[in-house]
C-alpha cells in the first residue's frame, strides 16, 4: 500500500525539536489548567537552559511573547474532540485542543521580568514541567488580526 504522505509529496523524514527550557506554572494536571492563557493572570516562570541565556538579549523590548511549547502529555491519536463544557465536537484542527497529532502549544504571554535565564510571565495555560521549544516577540502590527472571526 502506498504511503498517503508520498501521494501528497510531503517529506516524511523525522526532524528534531529540542527543548530550550521548561515551564513552571504550578499546575500538576491538565484538568488544573485554565482553558486559555488569558484566563490565567497568575505569574509563571520559564527557565531556559544555560546555553540559551544569550538569546534573551533585548527580550525586555517586547511586552509580550509567543511561547511555543510541547504538550508532552497529549494524546497524539486524537482527531475529534469536545471542548470542556461544550456539547459541540470539532476536529482537532478546528480547535485549540492539546490532544493533536503534533502537540504544539502556543500562548501569548506578558513578560514581567527576566533575570539569569528565567522569564517571569503571566498568561500561560500549561502544566508544570512542559518543555518550551521557542520564544518569539509579539509584534502587534503583524500579529493583530482585527478582522478575524470564529463561529464558536
Amino acid at each position: 500500500m502506498t504511503d498517503p504522505m508520498q501521494l501528497l509529496k510531503v517529506p516524511t523524514e523525522a526532524f528534531e525539536i529540542r527543548p530550550i527550557g521548561v515551564v513552571r506554572t504550578g499546575f500538576e494536571e491538565v484538568r488544573d489548567c485554565p482553558m486559555s492563557g488569558r484566563r490565567n493572570p497568575a505569574t509563571s516562570r520559564i527557565e531556559l537552559a544555560p546555553e540559551y541565556h544569550g538569546a534573551l538579549q533585548n527580550i525586555e523590548l517586547a511586552s509580550h511573547l509567543w511561547v511555543l511549547y510541547w504538550l508532552h502529555k497529549s494524546d497524539r491519536t486524537a482527531r475529534i474532540r469536545q471542548a470542556r463544557g461544550s456539547q459541540v465536537a470539532r476536529g482537532v484542527f478546528a480547535s485549540r485542543a492539546p490532544n493533536r497529532p503534533n502537540p504544539i502549544g502556543l500562548s501569548a504571554v506578558q513578560l514581567l521580568n527576566h533575570s539569569d535565564g528565567v522569564l517571569t510571565i503571566s498568561g500561560l495555560d500549561c502544566i508544570d514541567g512542559t518543555p518550551v521549544v521557542d520564544l518569539k516577540p509579539v509584534v502587534p502590527q503583524e500579529d493583530a488580526r482585527p478582522e478575524a472571526t470564529i463561529g464558536w
